[in-house]
């Protein structure tokens, strides 16, 4: 098997997502401006804009992606593993708080940013949520957007990758799912979490549980900032209580991450591949054209966002 020819072709079919997607979004986008511009801004419009954006990706984008990535040998882990109930809870207790120590790197870089080039950097996840009702958050950030980011930077990557060892799959999983969502301030927290959910499909071969865990991280994450801090600014007391211990749980899971990995990444056992390569990894990745192709569309999105 060749390494490079390989991973440029994983990467090709990132490229084809990606650049699909976006041209997808921006046309999508032009006709329903024109919408707007005929009959006015209302609810639906807002609603319809952000269910044609997830259209764009995985109505357009995904299924020529799964096409390409489905001509791309995989390797499917057959002795699946289980994960108990107390486990479960404390890598999501790790990965909640990995999500927010993420946000305030991401945050502080682009406050700094901002105030060396005199321009205020707004948040585009915050941006887009506050226009949002609480059922499409739901909708597409606890239910569709897990599923397929599963499936596209887990289950078929991470399929075409461990065949080169485990931390290749981790890294280069976390790598891309980071690049893919197209903002700094998503960045950081983006591939930290996703070289987390690497490792747990990686070892234990089950999906489900980094759907599950990723619909939860989005439902604490996401969804019940805005409906608490909704309902506090609206007076209800209870909700003003829940957004505070909200805020106390997420500082503490981001100083229990931080325990957890300086205490126990040495003792993480990390399977080898099976793939013989005369070179390592990263030099094989920054030879194969794909690559670039790849990073030149994630610079190019990160530069419109």
């Amino acid at each position: 098997m060749d390494t490079r020819r390989q991973i440029s072709r994983i990467c090709w079919a990132y490229t084809a997502f990606l650049a699909a997607s976006t041209a997808a979004q921006l046309l999508f986008g032009a006709l329903l401006e024109l919408f707007v511009l005929i009959f006015g801004e209302s609810r639906a419009f807002t609603r319809a804009a952000l269910l044609v954006s997830e259209f764009a990706m995985y109505g357009i984008g995904f299924p020529l992606f799964a096409w390409l990535m489905g001509r791309i040998p995989s390797c499917e882990m057959k002795e699946k593993k289980k994960i108990r109930v107390g486990q479960f809870f404390g890598m999501l207790v790790l990965c909640y708080g990995l999500t927010y120590l993420g946000n305030v790197i991401g945050g502080l870089l682009m406050e700094a940013a901002g105030t060396l080039k005199g321009a205020d950097y707004s948040n585009p996840v915050s941006d887009v949520i506050g226009q949002m009702d609480v059922g499409m958050i739901i909708l597409t950030s606890v239910i569709i957007a897990p599923v397929m980011e599963e499936l596209v930077f887990r289950k078929y990557l991470v399929d075409r990758l461990v065949p080169y060892g485990q931390k290749t799959a981790v890294v280069l999983s976390g790598l891309f799912f980071g690049l893919f969502h197209g903002n700094f301030y998503q960045f950081f927290y983006a591939t930290i979490l996703g070289a987390v959910f690497a490792w747990m499909y990686s070892t234990t071969g089950r999906i489900r549980y980094n759907i599950a865990m990723h619909m939860l991280i989005n439902l604490l994450g996401g969804v019940l900032p805005v409906v608490l801090s909704r309902s506090s600014d609206a007076g209800n007391l209870f909700a003003f209580l829940g957004y505070g211990c909200l805020n106390i749980f997420a500082y503490v899971s981001m100083v229990i991450a931080v325990i957890i990995l300086a205490s126990h990444y040495r003792q993480i056992h990390w399977f080898s591949g099976w793939v013989r390569r005369e070179e390592s990894m990263v030099l094989t990745c920054l030879k194969a054209p794909g690559f670039w192709f790849f990073l030149a569309g994630s610079v190019l999105l990160f530069l419109m966002g």
